[in-house]
């Protein structure tokens, strides 16, 4: 277990931990009470920054390639905690944040947040904390952001977790784990057990990390037994993975879903057939499927890249190519397909998405953003056929300031992510007795003169308190409603309940509306559910 090494300890908690604001004169002192905590893998030493204590780049396991995630050997001395680890390789990453062409469009304040780590390397597997003590006694809540970027790309870099430390009193962690081709190749139905679980390894790395933070996060002032794991996007998906999965059995007590519904993952003949594409890229035949474990990294990652573009999905919740894959030991059925996972129905879980997400994914193609009704009516034509003339007819009626291109927007993001979400809610509702807790987040981004609406992605940076965010910076009400979300998502990691004003999802479904209106709503997406499923 982790013990703390500080001998200041007892000033520094007279002092308020994370209150400290340092003056002119105090960094020699600062730098010599920089904290160090001894951890299963040898003491690490952290800093005092922005008000809370900061641990950055800890390693966590290591793994060669395909290969499941193990300790790593203890290290002498006092390793150094300063800076963020390697990230995964991904080459030119789509960290969680807005596509670069929409980044080229935008104001980039002073004080937005640090982009992820340049360095890329297959030794990848580093985690994040930032707590405002080390007092043992304290026994914080522990919330642990899982990235986005699906299953391709990103980093822990994305989740700064200093405000939501400081603000809530809670010790929070971000984590790098492997990605792409490197961590979800499902080659284990065609070279047998020498690749057993290879298209899980990245989630594997995410149990490790678990295991590790239930080790060693008391010696940081945190809970073992009051883990939150939580995530946007692919982390969302990733949270669903493991909220079914044996080996994350008990590992944590309360799960968020944010804008990334995860029922089903990949089949594995669906899987196998990307890995065959792979190898057939590389010139591979399945006689030296062995030779992939010493592909140069460059290489693999060009062969992936081309096979993934091959292998594009239609609907933002289809998982093709490189992706967890169900697994008779790790995944033996889909996490919230035919229903809930029953070792979950003691895990209260928080889930939601928000009102414009794919208006993110339309960054790709600007002039889009400014459709007319005539190529609003055409696109939904194509989508729906026969059904688009009342679908049409809905969205314009439920919506009738917005823009054409904003239906579009609107309607395209219910029927992908929000009713994939209110399914996952409701079979989670109905799977067990602890309580659900869903949202729907509207609240209108400024960027690009608000044609992006509640953006993809736009409610993590508001939740990490990030408000220099190329997407937020200078909106409207941006500040109250950080500071809410930050209330709500610490209550639930506390308590496994969000606190005041939120009722669980029960039978009349009802919501939590997060915009410049906070407020409860009963079901209010009914006719929605009836629309697309007709």
């Amino acid at each position: 277990m982790a013990d703390i090494v500080w001998r200041r300890r007892d000033v520094l908690n007279g002092l308020g931990g994370c209150a400290i604001i340092m003056g002119v004169g105090q960094e020699a002192t600062a730098a010599a009470i920089d904290p160090v905590v001894d951890t299963s893998g040898g003491r690490v030493r952290g800093r005092r920054e922005g008000g809370c204590l900061a641990f950055r780049g800890i390693r966590y396991a290591v793994a060669d390639r395909f290969e499941a995630p193990r300790l790593p050997a203890p290290v002498a001395g006092v390793a150094d905690a300063a800076a963020y680890g390697a990230i995964a390789p991904q080459s030119n990453p789509a960290p969680s944040g807005p596509p670069p062409v929409i980044l080229a469009h935008l104001p980039r304040p002073a004080d937005a947040p640090p982009p992820p780590a340049a360095e890329e390397s297959e030794d990848c597997l580093f985690l994040n904390i930032w707590t405002s003590s080390l007092d043992r006694s304290a026994k914080r809540p522990v919330m642990l952001w899982l990235h986005g970027g699906f299953f391709y790309g990103g980093s822990g870099a994305s989740g700064d977790g200093s405000r939501l430390a400081a603000r809530g009193d809670v010790v929070t962690i971000s984590i790098n784990h492997r990605l792409n081709a490197f961590g979800y190749t499902h080659l284990a139905d065609l070279a047998g057990r020498d690749f057993a679980h290879s298209g899980n390894l990245g989630m594997l790395d995410i149990v490790a990390a678990l295991q590790w933070v239930r080790q060693n996060i008391e010696g940081f002032g945190g809970d073992p037994d009051r883990i939150m794991v939580f995530g946007e996007s692919g982390g969302g998906m990733k949270t669903a993975w493991l909220m079914a999965s044996p080996a994350a059995r008990g590992l944590f007590s309360r799960a968020g879903v944010m804008s990334g519904p995860g029922l089903r993952m990949m089949e594995r003949d669906a899987a196998s057939r990307a890995a065959e594409m792979l190898l057939a890229e590389l010139a591979l035949p399945l006689s030296r499927i062995d030779d992939l474990r010493r592909v140069p990294v460059q290489r693999m990652l060009a062969a992936y890249h081309k096979v993934a573009a091959a292998n594009r999905p239609a609907r933002f919740t289809e998982l093709t190519g490189f992706a967890p894959v169900i697994d008779p030991e790790l995944l033996p059925h889909h996490p919230f397909d035919p229903a809930a996972p029953a070792q979950a129905a003691g895990l209260p879980l928080l889930i939601g998405s928000n009102a414009d997400e794919m208006s993110f994914f339309m960054g790709l193609d600007l002039a889009a953003l400014d459709m007319d009704e005539a190529e609003m009516e055409r696109r939904l034509t194509a989508r729906h056929g026969n059904r688009a003339p009342a679908v049409i007819a809905h969205y314009r009626a439920r919506y009738p300031r917005l823009s054409a291109a904003r239906r579009y927007i609107r309607a395209i993001s219910d029927e992908e992510i929000l009713l994939p979400t209110l399914t996952q809610a409701a079979r989670k509702r109905d799977g067990g007795a602890a309580p659900v807790f869903a949202y729907h987040f509207d609240w209108e981004s400024p960027a690009l003169d608000g044609r992006l609406g509640a953006t993809h992605t736009l409610e993590a940076p508001l939740l990490f308190g990030q408000l220099g965010s190329p997407l937020v910076a200078n909106g409207s009400g941006a500040e109250a409603l950080a500071r809410s979300m930050a209330d709500h998502w610490v209550a639930f990691a506390a308590s496994g309940a969000p606190g005041v004003g939120w009722s669980a999802y029960g039978e009349g479904g009802q919501m939590l509306r997060l915009g410049n209106s906070i407020a409860m709503q009963a079901d209010p997406f009914e006719a929605e559910r009836a629309l697309f499923s007709a």
